[in-house]
């Protein structure tokens, strides 16, 4: 596509590269779906490598919007060097972040008591509620690992929840939560906290 703007390139994949100018018109051709929607995601396995991190975020319709308009399509895609610039945009968009970091010492402590997934659960559970505490919100998306799980902690909730595997590359909540989860989770690496 070209225009006296620019240029803007559309891949196979839904990627679209554009010149600023063409912002305008990108986010105009945009649709999501109204409302507030809160995305949940993981980063880390909570091994020796470093901290498991899962994170909630909640966004309405306009900010998932501009930041698919940014390039947030699919947070493992993104380079590293871009992941603290795309935090920030998320955090200045977001009407609420949730995190939980459970660092490697915690984690091996927990293990022994509990099988990984249900840990997994509680966790994001617990950073969803957190959210819902914070703003009204319509619907909840869980990158899905363990159905039958997630199905158990989340019953009852009182709103729509989709529990759906790469659901980091379909929804822009959950893209989010998955990006600010790796931000942190690099954070925590490093020995620094996020607050």
């Amino acid at each position: 596509m070209e225009s006296p703007e620019g240029k803007a390139i559309v891949y196979k994949s839904g990627k679209v590269v554009f010149h600023e100018p063409l912002r305008g018109l990108i986010l105009s051709s945009l649709m999501e779906e109204p409302g507030v929607e809160v995305g949940s995601d993981e980063a880390g396995k909570g091994e020796s490598e470093g901290a498991i991190v899962v994170a909630a975020v909640a966004l309405d319709d306009k900010a998932r919007k501009e930041l698919r308009s940014l390039g947030l399509l699919e947070s493992k895609s993104i380079p590293k060097a871009r992941i603290p610039e795309i935090f920030r945009e998320i955090s200045a968009r977001a009407l609420y972040v949730s995190a939980k970091v459970v660092t490697p010492e915690e984690f091996r402590s927990l293990w022994r008591e509990g099988n990984l997934n249900d840990l997994l659960a509680s966790w994001h559970k617990q950073v969803v509620t957190d959210c819902l505490t914070h703003v009204k919100v319509d619907r909840v998306i869980i990158d899905s690992f363990d159905r039958k799980r997630l199905e158990r902690a989340f019953s009852g909730l009182g709103i729509p929840v989709t529990l759906e595997a790469g659901a980091d590359k379909k929804y822009v909540s959950v893209a989010a939560a998955s990006l600010v989860a790796r931000y942190l989770r690099d954070l925590n690496s490093k020995g620094k906290k996020w607050s």
